[in-house]
């Protein structure tokens, strides 16, 4: 095994683009964004639709505007969330604290429980 808690032993080194690009969870946490992106921009241009019979535009789903609000919250929070990891992706091979790395790495699989809860 490699490097230490939290792979501590590596902390501090020169970022590397290629290596960061080339791990499993940054390719997943890109693919991610991109659905995010899909399911915001398909919701919020396509999900809603106005008659020439009513005024109001009203949600394809069923005609309840919740079930869009939903949908257009579940991708902006995708979509932030993945921006927020590919981020911390990119800055933690910079983080020399242990308890930094932790609270890292136990944040990443908390919020992924959550998600596969929800």
């Amino acid at each position: 095994m490699e490097g230490g808690a939290y792979g501590a032993g590596k902390a501090g080194g020169a970022f590397d683009p290629y290596t960061l690009v080339r791990q499993p969870h940054t390719i997943l946490r890109v693919v991610s964004w991109l659905f995010s992106i899909v399911v915001f921009g398909s919701i919020v241009n396509e999900g809603y639709l106005n008659s020439a019979s009513e005024e109001e535009e009203f949600c394809i789903y069923n005609r309840n505007p919740n079930a869009c609000n939903y949908g257009v919250t579940v991708g902006v929070l995708a979509f932030l969330t993945c921006l927020l990891y590919l981020a911390l992706d990119v800055y933690f091979p910079q983080i020399s604290s242990v308890k930094d790395r932790k609270k890292a790495v136990l944040s990443d699989i908390g919020v992924s429980a959550w998600e596969m809860h929800s």
